[in-house]
């Protein structure tokens, strides 16, 4: 017989090994639910007792369930109309004869702005 807190408050009686292994399998018996240690009289984690321990192992070696889904995607489902939505702005803009202009990188940026500012030694010079 175990005697099982499975949350505060709220006890159960297991009478054999095989109804505590169906309680934890089944998710009744979670890993902060308590155990009553009868020899020291005292409650202890259900984590501690070699039928939960023994339990967690057989369920660690069974496969994994098939995935519900063959594409992740990060919002759970795609948004209709993409494709349309994404074809209309391609045509909506104007069509140019010169090239667009290429992007720059952060080094042209950072010394774009450098040539810009004088240098503080001619600052001090020309005060």
């Amino acid at each position: 017989m175990y005697l099982v807190e499975i949350e505060a408050g709220r006890e159960q009686l297991y009478q054999s090994v095989e109804a505590l292994t169906a309680a934890i399998h089944g998710g009744v018996i979670r890993p902060d639910s308590r155990i009553f240690h009868r020899t020291s009289s005292s409650w202890i984690s259900i984590t501690l007792h070699p039928v939960y321990r023994k339990a967690m192992a057989a369920r660690a070696a069974e496969p994994l369930p098939p995935l519900p889904r063959k594409q992740w995607t990060f919002f759970g489902t795609e948004t209709p109309g993409r494709e349309i939505d994404e074809t209309l702005g391609a045509v909506s803009q104007p069509e140019t004869s010169e090239p667009a202009p290429k992007p720059r990188g952060l080094r042209a940026l950072f010394s774009r702005r450098r040539r810009a500012q004088p240098s503080d030694s001619a600052q001090q010079a020309g005060s």
